[in-house]
């Protein structure tokens, strides 16, 4: 028998596949496929804002104008996500607006929160507030067709002067937002050129955490753009020329900065292996051998893995990168 959130994703599943009325042949696979797309996607990306929330940052006036150009991007495309489903439910349209939902979320996830990461951990009063405005907006607009899970997406996020669901909330409305085709198109150029370079460094065969010195791309960009194409294909700058390409030469210091951010990423896996969550501070032991990989980055390694104390000393578990074994021990 089916959960209730399980009957969610067979409606998603009859509304996405085909339009009302056409025939369906049901395969579970597919229904799976629907809710992995659509709500536990969704779910996950709540359950990251969970992790970082605060809640005193949380209000129903959202001021609809953050600084920061992913905020903008994410807002734009929330408001034409609002403004097609509502067209087409006017016009008694289903097919449309789940297949707009799955690809908004998939857009959340995937560039918004995976660009907006660092910003939301340090903090970031705009990046909480925008993220939590699309979340509650996304369980108003997802109630008609999932209303079991939009009413628990509601539950978690509601404030006190809230209505008691979310189906008794009015419908959102569009919000005009300036520049908003500009902003549309540009972030679209940008994904172009960060999926040439993801490819490109594959095809390198060059690790994406091995930062490097320089990508070439081939539009004029403005620099908020450029900042984002830069973090995402972890180069220390960005050239404009004629043609995609990296510069390849990788000194010492950014075969270190590799290195470093190597085992930052194997101490992230140890503390999930030991059931630790993102909020808990530790003590990391680590042998002597590691001083001059570390040199420089300690300030940066306490804040992103959450430690309080770093004493170079052999440990009991092993982490090996390129070759140099670090022995390593954490706890809270």
């Amino acid at each position: 028998m089916m959960d209730k959130y399980g009957v969610d994703a067979l409606r998603l599943w009859m509304y996405s596949v085909n339009q009302p009325g056409d025939s369906k042949n049901f395969d579970e696979k597919t229904v799976k496929d629907t809710e992995g797309k659509i709500i536990t996607l969704l779910y996950n990306v709540l359950s990251f804002y969970d992790l970082y929330r605060d809640k005193n940052l949380e209000t129903r006036n959202y001021k609809l104008e953050p600084n920061n150009i992913l905020d903008q991007w994410i807002l734009v495309r929330l408001d034409q996500l609002v403004g097609d489903i509502t067209t087409n439910l006017d016009n008694y349209k289903l097919l449309e607006p789940v297949r707009d939902m799955r690809e908004f979320i998939n857009d959340l996830s995937t560039w918004y929160l995976r660009r907006s990461r660092d910003r939301l951990k340090d903090g970031d009063v705009e990046a909480k507030q925008t993220l939590y405005y699309v979340l509650k907006t996304l369980a108003k607009i997802l109630a008609p067709f999932a209303p079991f899970t939009a009413e628990d997406i509601w539950q978690k996020l509601k404030l006190p002067d809230d209505e008691i669901s979310v189906h008794l909330v009015n419908w959102p409305k569009v919000e005009v937002l300036v520049s908003s085709d500009e902003v549309l198109e540009t972030m679209q150029k940008v994904r172009a050129i960060c999926t040439e370079g993801n490819a490109l460094r594959k095809k390198l065969n060059i690790a994406v955490k091995q930062p490097l010195a320089s990508f070439t791309v081939n539009e004029s960009i403005s620099k908020d753009y450029l900042d984002i194409i830069k973090d995402e294909l972890n180069v220390k700058e960005i050239i404009i020329g004629t043609e995609f390409a990296y510069d390849t030469n990788i000194t010492p210091e950014l075969k270190r900065e590799g290195d470093y951010r190597e085992l930052v990423r194997a101490l992230q896996d140890l503390r999930k292996e030991i059931g630790l969550t993102p909020s808990d501070v530790i003590n990391l032991k680590i042998s002597e051998n590691a001083k001059q990989l570390l040199a420089g980055f300690e300030t940066d390694l306490k804040k992103t893995v959450q430690i309080s104390q770093i004493v170079f000393a052999d440990g009991e578990n092993e982490i090996t990168v390129d070759e140099q074994v670090y022995k390593v021990s954490i706890e809270k």
